[in-house]
């Protein structure tokens, strides 16, 4: 379904929804969180303001890595190859 290097539009427990890009899956008997899910990135500095906004700690530099449910991804982005004329 999902798979490495993808990016997603997820739900936040914050509220607004961000896409992130997916790192590495991990499954429950390897992860801390109890849950099957993901490692990923926040890739957009507007999402990382729309969650500070919502009483997000996330620090002005530095890594944007978050944890990510299977329960909260909505849909992957779609992105459109250009063609060559």
């Amino acid at each position: 379904m999902y798979k490495k290097g993808d990016i997603v539009l997820v739900r936040s427990f914050a509220g607004p929804e961000v896409y992130v890009k997916l790192l590495n899956r991990l499954t429950k008997p390897k992860d801390y969180w109890g849950a099957d899910g993901w490692e990923a990135l926040l890739i957009n500095e507007k999402d990382v303001q729309k969650l500070r906004e919502r009483g997000v700690p996330y620090p002005k530099k530095g890594n944007r890595e978050v944890w990510v449910f299977d329960e909260d991804i909505i849909k992957r982005k779609i992105i459109k190859k250009r063609r060559k004329n």
